[in-house]
């Protein structure tokens, strides 16, 4: 018997630009993205948390946070962080501020209303803050054994910067390509947008830049390409953090 069912066509095109046109509206801006946008604000912090959860992966947490590792230390205030909400414990919160495992981060990044070269660089010191600190890695038990613990430099942490608008005219500018090309492993960014004018990755020492008119799509699909390629963060050493507790008088109960 022959079958009635048909392939019906999909405009891939029409579904990026409707994507597009959505997260804009969610960072507040004007949906109808042209050469020349016009912004209803600066994006705010809150705003790109809200539209990168829910643009990735339920697997992934977004918010500001502060880094902390077994050693004690702690990063500076990252405005947007993404980090594993999947595998990793050890989530503390005081005064609505959340301290967050440095092993359990993917992704951080600065929030500004535009990108300029002191911008760029002050993004790279919050990047470093994180990057700095130690991350501790253990074997993990499967049903055939165990996997070996994990080289945490198998497993960067990507940092970048984000932004409404742009203070270089030319994003792939000798000024603008100088600044974003600054930093290696410690405090280089992997990625910089704004969304009025267009989105970069840094891979190496190379720079790519987003398709004219769906920068911030195109950003957010390369954001979670890299995320991708990481794989699950790094199985921390709970150990490591809990002879903290050592330090720490017990509690009496009344």
């Amino acid at each position: 018997m022959e079958s009635t069912s048909m392939v019906m066509p999909f405009d891939l095109g029409q579904a990026f630009t409707a994507k597009q046109n959505h997260m804009l509206t969610g960072l507040g801006l004007m949906p109808n993205f042209t050469n020349h946008p016009t912004a209803k604000g600066d994006a705010t912090e809150d705003r790109w948390i809200n539209m990168l959860s829910e643009f990735l992966p339920r697997r992934y947490g977004v918010g500001k946070v502060f880094a902390i590792d077994s050693k004690g230390n702690q990063s500076q205030q990252i405005d947007v962080a993404v980090y594993d909400q999947q595998y990793s414990p050890l989530f503390f919160e005081q005064s609505g501020l959340h301290f967050v495992p440095v092993e359990s981060i993917y992704a951080v990044f600065e929030a500004k209303p535009e990108l300029d070269k002191g911008y760029v660089e002050y993004a790279r010191d919050k990047v470093a803050s994180v990057r700095a600190l130690h991350r501790t890695s253990v074997g993990i038990r499967h049903a055939g054994g165990t996997y070996a613990p994990q080289d945490p430099a198998t497993k960067p942490i990507l940092g970048g910067i984000l932004a409404t608008g742009s203070a270089w005219t030319d994003i792939q500018g000798e000024a603008a390509r100088t600044a974003l090309l600054q930093g290696d492993e410690r405090d280089r960014l992997d990625f910089a947008i704004a969304v009025q004018h267009g989105a970069v990755e840094r891979v190496g020492d190379e720079l790519f830049y987003a398709v004219p008119d769906q920068q911030l799509i195109w950003f957010a699909m390369q954001l979670f390409k890299r995320l991708s390629t990481l794989g699950t963060v790094l199985a921390l050493d709970l150990n490591s953090y809990g002879r903290h507790m050592e330090d720490v008088p017990a509690a009496r109960l009344e």
